[in-house]
């Protein structure tokens, strides 16, 4: 059974049965739920997406964290997350300003001069009105639901359960594990928590877009912002999504957006992870504006480098370039096949070869890149991921906006002054100093190295060792053969010693035969081990110590009433 705490389990008979009307009643009885399995037609992404819809907010926002992540889910469980949406039930409006004066330290009408009751938006973890400064400023105020993160941690300690339970009954492409993907769940969504973050997030990209012509984003009052409350201009305008499609005002808002991702990606190295149509908006003076920073991620020079690579490479056919990109970049604990590997590159990219974005299908995007790297079992940083999927949302929208346009012969000019910098002289010049400095730092240390060196090699310290699976499977498979003789001579000893004893001319004691009795217990200890050879036999490569102690483990802290859960 799993560990859940007595606090939980009302919430976690909810989860159980909701995942049994889904169809998912298994996952409700490794809770030690048993639920009765609804009969279900749809398809699986379908009922997973409905599934979280009807958990609530927690999951709600899993659903959505997790649609971002193409190394983790399939592109069709992709696609139904990426429909869920929060309409979550607005907050009575006596706690959202119990909630607002208690951020503020001050009454509602010290700061502000108009507040609508009202909200024009509800999500799972925030909800924004409208109100007015006493300048006359129009601002929208995003203000964090009342005991949210309370409920979040409490779902939270739901899902490491359920997390725990599967694992290693459930397969993930890539390398992860059903907890590591709870335990990423859990640092993006307690850091949408912190408002601070997304105050800071927004002001650093409309600095780096101030230069950037009719590409703009809300200006943040931080004064008024706190940990669960995040002031900013209101914007008026229309989302990007009424713009007609194919028309000359679409191309040219198409356009900004691509010039936008372009600088974010290889100049900023800050991007806006979530730029879907509900975050973009046309301000009525006709510019590009982002919306919403909650999910953004940064980029080191060495991973630039490597966005680098995959761009051009994919603007001037290199598979090659492209394949061992991608492959220095992430993280494997199996060999790769890289002729394969750049087989299946080569054959998406022939994909995009001259063709309009209409002709391409609609998984046509950077998603199928990801999930080949997941099919060769390379793990990538969660910024390509998250990165892979913006590009996808870009791509959509330039599918309607940009219908006839080729998107290779697009994006070429950028591609095109990338490499002019990449190895322009200033660059080039800046790696050489680097490199030099990396070489003068190892060739000054070489002598201490080698002395070092010497010392261990002289004193015996150094210990060179090998490692062969296969001699380690040779060698378990000898372990296992020599607890199984010696189970058979001790039992086949035992019993010979037993049937000797239970002789006729035994003496007794009190009336009771002594030798009988004495032989009898060792024939049944005989047989007890008997069976474990049989059972050895049988399950010796499915019976794993370590697993069964944690679960006994996990047993004894529910009884004494520890609340775990990773958080």
């Amino acid at each position: 059974m799993a560990h859940i705490s007595v606090h939980d389990l009302p919430r976690a008979t909810e989860v159980a049965r909701v995942l049994a009307a889904h169809g998912f009643g298994e996952l409700g009885r490794l809770l030690g739920l048993e639920t009765a399995t609804a009969s279900v037609d749809k398809p699986v992404a379908r009922r997973i997406r409905l599934a979280l819809a009807d958990l609530g907010p927690t999951f709600i926002k899993l659903g959505q964290v997790l649609s971002v992540r193409p190394d983790i889910l399939p592109a069709d469980v992709l696609e139904e997350l990426a429909e869920l949406q929060d309409n979550a039930p607005t907050v009575a409006w006596p706690a959202v300003k119990e909630l607002l004066e208690e951020e503020l330290g001050a009454p509602l009408e010290s700061v502000f001069a108009q507040f609508e009751e009202t909200p024009v938006a509800s999500a799972s973890i925030a909800q924004v009105h409208i109100a007015w400064l006493h300048d006359g400023t129009e601002v929208a105020v995003k203000v964090q639901r009342p005991n949210v993160e309370k409920t979040l941690r409490s779902d939270l300690h739901i899902l490491y359960s359920i997390a725990r339970m599967v694992e290693g009954n459930i397969s993930f492409p890539g390398l992860y594990t059903p907890v590591e993907i709870i335990q990423e769940f859990e640092i993006a969504v307690f850091s949408e928590l912190d408002f601070l973050q997304e105050a800071a997030a927004g002001e650093r990209f409309r600095q780096l877009h101030g230069s950037v012509e009719g590409v703009v984003a809300p200006r943040v009052l931080r004064g008024h912002c706190t940990r669960r409350m995040l002031v900013m201009e209101r914007i008026r305008g229309r989302r990007l999504n009424a713009v007609e499609g194919g028309s000359e005002e679409g191309k040219q808002l198409m356009r900004r957006l691509i010039q936008s991702w372009y600088l974010q990606l290889f100049e900023h190295g800050f991007f806006h992870g979530d730029p879907h149509p509900g975050n973009l908006m046309v301000r009525e003076d006709g510019a590009l504006c982002f919306l919403d920073f909650g999910l953004t991620g940064l980029l080191t020079a060495e991973m630039q480098d490597v966005m680098t690579a995959v761009f051009t490479g994919l603007v001037f056919r290199d598979a090659e370039s492209v394949a061992l990109a991608i492959y220095r970049a992430g993280a494997t604990h199996e060999r790769v096949d890289l002729k394969a590997f750049r087989g299946e590159i080569h054959r998406l990219m022939r994909k995009y070869e001259g063709a309009s974005l209409s002709r391409l299908s609609e998984s046509s995007s950077l998603v199928e890149f990801i999930a080949v790297a997941g099919r060769y079992r390379i793990q990538l940083p969660r910024e390509f991921a998250v990165i892979a999927r913006a590009t996808s949302i870009v791509d959509g929208i330039a599918r309607r906006l940009l219908p006839d346009v080729d998107i290779v012969a697009e994006v070429r000019p950028l591609a095109q002054r990338l490499m002019a910098t990449r190895f322009g002289p200033e660059r080039l010049g800046s790696d050489a100093f680097r490199v030099l400095q990396h070489a003068q730092a190892a060739f000054s240390d070489l002598p201490t190295q080698a002395n070092q060196l010497l010392l261990d090699l002289e004193r015996g310290r150094i210990l060179v060792t090998t490692r062969d699976p296969e001699s380690e499977e040779l060698r378990v498979e000898i372990r296992h053969a020599a607890i199984r003789v010696s189970l058979a001579v001790c039992a086949l000893a035992l019993a010979l010693s037993g049937t000797m004893l239970i002789a006729p001319w035994t003496p007794e004691i009190m009336a009771v035969p002594v030798f009988p009795v004495v032989g009898g217990g060792v024939c049944m200890v005989a047989m007890v081990m008997f069976t474990g050879l049989v059972v050895h036999w049988l399950f010796a490569t499915r019976i794993h110590p370590r697993d069964w102690s944690r679960r006994l483990g996990a047993v004894a802290r529910f009884f004494l009433g520890e609340r775990g859960g990773g958080t």
